[in-house]
């Protein structure tokens, strides 16, 4: 009975697994050819719908029918016209295409490729990227600038007639009146409104942006070519030569400023490095002064600045680390004096003075707890332990604690 059993389990296992050829309802070749057939429908409705397209007497190009986009169109028709009646290959003709209206070949057959796919899939022609990169700079990226003009644009300023346009707003014109005046709105108040407003008010406000640069040449740069003696090779210098370096502003508005450049000849026997020194001297006596030559009064400057060593300064008095002397004696800064804010909120300016000699005591004991620590050969952490069975008491039962120390926890 068992052994009847497990034969019929066995057999009923045999049948459920599948096997290991198997017959396709469909052939694989005959299913490669229903795919080309319908990629080459596909491809074929598109090359009759971008013919229409462009016999379209309404359609307008963006630049013209010469333009940019024109040439693109023109280009994915030739592309799905060498597929689909020249029998061309697509990869092939993308080439193709590419070159018979001015584009690189494989460049340019990269670009084909993403357009023609784009049309196919949404009938859309491509749109040009110009003025659309990041790096492209707009007066409405100023957070500033959007928000005076958006308080303009909702002030009612730029309109024409105030009371029509109340009239408007309250829904007391018929239909017809309503629709004619919106479109007078849109299209000439409102921008005319913008326009004046931009050229008149807030150009005359907007802070001017410049940018600094430097550029440092030298006597022996490039000298890859010259004249030598027949049979003899020229012999090159070893070092770079004397140089110069020039610090320059290009302004957002008028260019590059040439009165405010600062050009030295650098070098530890001729005029020394560019310090922050030299620009704080060609900020106040060249760059300011030309700015001020080229825009008239009423201007403001934002100056870009590289963060570059030879942009930083400091006062004379200022607390640097690299200005003080170890050991006495010396060329020593004149510093500051120090303060600190006490307990009642005000300034001290006397920090060492003010100190108590109970805290000078305490501190004077406490560093010689550190001394023989380090003397014993501790390490920093052992140290830290040794230092703290000296300065923290421990109370073994709650009635030996004071009563200072026990307000503490309350």
């Amino acid at each position: 009975m068992d052994h009847s059993n497990n034969h019929d389990d066995t057999s009923h296992n045999s049948l459920a697994l599948p096997q290991k050829h198997q017959k396709l309802e469909v052939p694989y070749r005959e299913q490669r050819k229903q795919r080309q057939a319908a990629k080459h429908a596909e491809l074929e409705h598109a090359y009759k719908d971008i013919m229409k397209h462009l016999k379209l007497k309404k359609m307008v190009f963006v630049g013209g029918p010469h333009g940019l986009q024109a040439c693109r169109a023109c280009t994915i028709e030739a592309h799905l016209m060498l597929v689909v009646k020249n029998k061309h290959g697509f990869k092939v003709a993308l080439e193709m295409a590419a070159e018979m209206n001015g584009f690189a070949a494989k460049w340019g057959g990269c670009q084909v490729r993403g357009w023609t796919h784009e049309w196919m899939r949404m009938r859309m022609l491509p749109v040009s990227q110009w003025r659309w990169h990041a790096k492209i700079l707009s007066l409405l990226d100023d957070p500033a600038i959007t928000s005076e003009l958006r308080t303009f644009m909702h002030s009612n300023k730029w309109s024409m007639d105030p009371q029509k346009l109340a009239k408007f707003m309250n829904n007391e014109l018929l239909h017809t009146e309503a629709t004619k005046y919106l479109e007078g709105l849109v299209q000439t108040e409102m921008p005319q409104g913008l326009k004046r407003y931009i050229e008149l008010e807030l150009f005359p406000h907007i802070h001017m942006r410049l940018g600094m640069g430097a550029m440092t040449t030298q006597a022996n740069d490039g000298q890859s070519m010259s004249w030598v003696p027949d049979g003899e090779h020229k012999l090159r210098k070893k070092g770079v030569g004397r140089g110069l370096h020039q610090s320059s502003i290009i302004c957002s508005t008028v260019g590059h400023l040439e009165e405010a450049a600062h050009t030295i000849e650098y070098g530890k026997n001729y005029e020394g490095y560019w310090n922050g020194e030299m620009f704080v001297a060609q900020l106040h006596d060249k760059i300011i002064p030309a700015f001020e030559r080229a825009h008239g009064p009423g201007y403001q400057a934002l100056f870009l600045i590289d963060n570059s060593q030879g942009h930083s300064a400091y006062a004379d008095d200022v607390l640097l680390i690299s200005r003080m002397n170890i050991n006495p004696g010396g060329k020593q800064a004149h510093m500051k004096d120090g303060w600190f804010i006490d307990v009642g909120g005000q300034k001290v300016s006397e920090a060492i003075a003010s100190v108590r000699l109970s805290t000078i005591w305490l501190w004077e004991h406490w560093m010689h707890r550190w001394i023989d620590a380090y003397q014993s050969g501790l390490e920093m952490k052992k140290a830290q332990l040794q230092v703290k069975e000296f300065s923290l008491r421990r109370y073994k039962s709650h009635r030996c604690v004071p009563e200072t120390v026990a307000c503490l926890f309350d």
